[in-house]
């Protein structure tokens, strides 16, 4: 393994055993007393009451509702798109790549899409708001590329037993239901599971779309936070989404190991005659756009009004488009500072083997940024007007992303090119620099990328801990939603706009050096 073998590994493999003990301390801090304060605030004042309310019983019953039909409804679409993925057709790798883009654009974004299309003005003059079919046509918009990509990546594994199933003289139903169906499941079930977990803790995307009828309990906890300062039910209803998480996230990294062990080599994908690729292009090109058309809606109609940007730019009786930038852009980077160095020494860390602090790195994960911002307020009152909250909140919602484009590079790393590099006398901090080093810079920078592209749109722990002096990009958008008339709803419009070009490009910026220097 290298640098960090596990700890019963001789001493020359122990030189950076003490990464770990930074990132305990930091997820101490930044995350296990903030969630002890909600604990002990809900379970001493809140859980009662709120297990007694109906009310809330309804909100949760939705919030499963939403996160199995987003599951189900993305596996329905995805498996099919797999399937036409194993063929070569024009535009093939294209969507591919483009599939994965949703994931790094921000939720209001995406949201002001979904209203610039099908909203009350949208651009089809259909209104879709306040209704579940825009949550899952916008779930699916998020989640389908990344259950594409797994499933695209697990079907090459089927064909050598179906083939040897139907030689044994099985019907192709037949063997794919008792073989094929058993080897796919892993991968349908981890799919479903990640889709799952993003949806039933989806905050930007209900509050913006759903209105108060089809509210998931994220955007309960917000309202009786910003509404009626209801902490005690707030942090009980935390407790609920936690416990449904934590048994969802145990069930998907079952599933994951699972699929792990049933990954194939990538395969080329396979010839088809012409005629018969084009029109499978054209099926997937349009099922694509179909999908996409809230993010062209939305771009569309931010170009058609440049005179709102600059609008929006000066502010008016709004906060400047200029300042909410600015501060993106400086918390983006105040919180870079912190999630490299603890997402790359949690890295190091799990890569040598610290079992506890890898199943520590899944919490993160697990705790929604609503939830989030209120532990801090819990634990951190002093705090509440200090700029420390909020760049603690965005590395602890950013660095797990780095540190999982991590992970992979450093468990690829050659054993045998490191061993020769300490055989030759090298110390373990020249092996870092020059050997393992340029091996990991892709894997470093595509984590960067990822990472970034959250924090620039990160909206629901900014929301909690906002202060007018911190209002980002995404503040500044949700600003002017919340007022009504023609106006504000195209500056917000242009807001968006800018904010999924400085999220995307900066995605996009990194990830073409990421291949430079891959």
């Amino acid at each position: 393994m290298g640098l960090l073998e596990t700890t019963w590994m001789p001493r020359r493999f122990r030189s950076f055993a003490w990464l770990a003990w930074p990132v305990w301390a930091f997820l101490a801090l930044a995350l296990f007393y903030p969630l002890w304060q909600i604990l002990a605030l809900g379970v001493g004042e809140g859980l009662g009451p709120t297990l007694a309310n109906p009310y809330y019983w309804g909100r949760l019953a939705w919030s499963l509702a939403y996160g199995l039909g987003s599951s189900l409804l993305v596996i329905a679409l995805a498996l099919p798109l797999a399937y036409a993925f194993r063929y070569r057709f024009p535009g093939r790798d294209l969507w591919l790549s483009l599939a994965t883009v949703p994931f790094v654009l921000p939720t209001i974004v995406v949201a002001l899409g979904f209203l610039a299309l099908v909203g009350p003005h949208g651009v089809l003059g259909i209104n879709l708001y306040g209704t579940p079919w825009i949550l899952f046509w916008a779930s699916a918009f998020y989640n389908l590329g990344l259950v594409l990509r797994m499933l695209v990546a697990v079907l090459p594994a089927l064909e050598p037993p179906l083939a040897a199933a139907r030689t044994l003289g099985a019907p192709p139903l037949r063997a794919y239901w008792r073989v094929g169906a058993p080897l796919l499941a892993p991968a349908l079930l981890a799919g479903g599971g990640l889709t799952f977990l993003y949806s039933f803790s989806s905050f930007g995307l209900p509050l913006l779309l759903g209105g108060s009828r089809y509210a998931t309990i994220e955007v309960e906890v917000y309202g009786l936070l910003a509404y009626r300062l209801a902490f005690p039910e707030a942090t009980a209803l935390i407790l609920l989404q936690l416990a449904v998480l934590a048994l969802v996230s145990f069930l998907y990294l079952n599933a994951q190991t699972r699929l792990s062990l049933s990954l194939a080599p990538s395969a080329l994908p396979k010839a088809l005659p012409s005629a018969a690729a084009w029109r499978l292009a054209a099926g997937v090109w349009l099922f694509f756009l179909a999908l996409y058309a809230p993010l062209l809606a939305l771009l569309a109609r931010a170009l058609a009004a440049p005179e709102a940007l600059a609008s929006a730019w000066t502010g008016g009786d709004f906060t400047p488009g200029a300042l909410a930038l600015a501060n993106t852009l400086r918390f983006a980077g105040l919180s870079l500072l912190v999630a490299l160095p603890v997402g790359f020494a949690y890295a190091y860390a799990v890569w040598r083997g610290d079992k506890g602090l890898d199943l520590a790195g899944l919490f993160p994960l697990m705790v929604s940024p609503v939830a989030v911002g209120l532990g801090y307020l819990l634990a951190y009152p002093s705090l509440s007007g200090s700029l420390l909250i909020l760049i603690g909140a965005y590395a602890l919602l950013s660095y797990p992303l780095l540190a999982r484009a991590l992970l992979p590079a450093l468990r690829a790393l050659p054993k045998g090119v490191l061993e020769a590099a300490r055989v030759l006398g090298a110390s373990p901090w020249r092996r870092l620099w020059r050997v393992e080093w340029p091996l990991l810079r892709p894997a470093l920078l595509s984590g960067t990328a990822l990472a970034l592209a959250a924090v620039v749109g990160e909206f629901g722990a900014t929301l909690v801990l906002r202060r007018p002096e911190w209002t980002t990009l995404s503040l500044a958008i949700y600003e002017r939603l919340g007022k009504p008339g023609a106006e504000p709803f195209r500056e917000a419009l242009a807001l968006a706009g800018l904010l999924a070009v400085l999220a995307g490009g900066v995605f996009l910026l990194l990830d073409r050096g990421r291949r430079a220097v891959g």
